[in-house]
């Protein structure tokens, strides 16, 4: 589909899935907390203050130490993706389970961020405020996919379709290439995660998931959503003015509000 789009075209469908689809998966963060937490003293302001402190420590360290918190953005991401992908596994290892999810995880966005080089240097620098090469996004995915495949070699029992998810990197792979930096992100964010990611939610709330249960978890994050859409907006409208700057601040919105919802999800897959 990418082939035939034009770059503005894909930029705005891809922000318009990553903005509906790809942020109401974690709209419901707070109902999910009570739910976890419904046998303990945690009410809803207290749990909504602590969300939203997460939120603004990320949004200043991204300020203060940019750098530090990209690597540990990506780390995390990397994490919480192989987590959603994974976590239907059984196995007593678990620290060979959080390096599958891990790897897994990292190599998506490795693989992401080295077909899209270029693309991806100029966020990362306007970002962070260095410059990266070609080769290290190369060897970086060379590092990330040797670690995947010794974790996944270990556990290959205990994966349902080993093979099925072999051939899901060779499509990932395909599809980054031929698409731009954020049409790319927007393929993987929106149908390989988040949609999975809403099935899980809509499950643990309400024990199954059907036309009822999804409208419910849809009316349930409603405010949220608004409230995030709003606050980018505004964001964007008064104290950004540089139109070169619009991956930077949006990938650091999305990685602000990604730290509370891992633990959030993390919590999920426990129960």
């Amino acid at each position: 589909m990418a082939v035939y789009m034009t770059s503005n075209i894909e930029e705005y469908v891809a922000c318009f899935f990553i903005l509906s689809i790809g942020l109401i998966h974690g709209a419901n963060d707070i109902k999910i907390i009570n739910t976890v937490y419904k046998n303990q003293s945690l009410n809803l302001n207290k749990t909504l203050f602590l969300y939203v402190l997460i939120i603004l420590i990320g949004t200043l360290m991204f300020y203060f130490m940019p750098q530090i918190t990209l690597l540990l953005f990506i780390i995390v991401s990397g994490y919480h993706f192989g987590e959603q992908h994974f976590h239907d596994i059984k196995t007593d290892y678990r620290p060979l389970k959080y390096l599958l999810y891990l790897s897994y995880g990292y190599t998506i966005l490795s693989l992401l961020f080295y077909t899209n080089w270029e693309e991806s240097a100029v966020v990362i620098n306007q970002i962070a405020r260095i410059t990266i090469n070609e080769s290290f996004f190369f060897y970086n995915l060379i590092g990330s996919l040797g670690l995947f495949v010794i974790s996944f070699s270990l556990l290959i029992k205990a994966i349902p379709s080993p093979l099925r998810e072999l051939f899901y990197l060779i499509v990932f792979f395909i599809v980054f290439k031929t698409a731009s930096l954020i049409w790319a992100f927007a393929i993987y964010f929106v149908l390989w995660h988040s949609l999975p990611s809403l099935v899980d939610q809509i499950s643990f709330l309400s024990n199954e998931v059907n036309k009822k249960t999804i409208l419910n978890y849809i009316k349930s994050s409603l405010v949220y959503w608004l409230i995030s859409i709003v606050g980018l907006f505004v964001f964007f409208s008064f104290l950004i003015r540089q139109s070169d700057m619009f991956y930077a601040v949006f990938f650091s919105f999305l990685a602000a509000i990604t730290f509370p919802h891992v633990l959030v999800m993390s919590k999920i897959f426990k129960h």
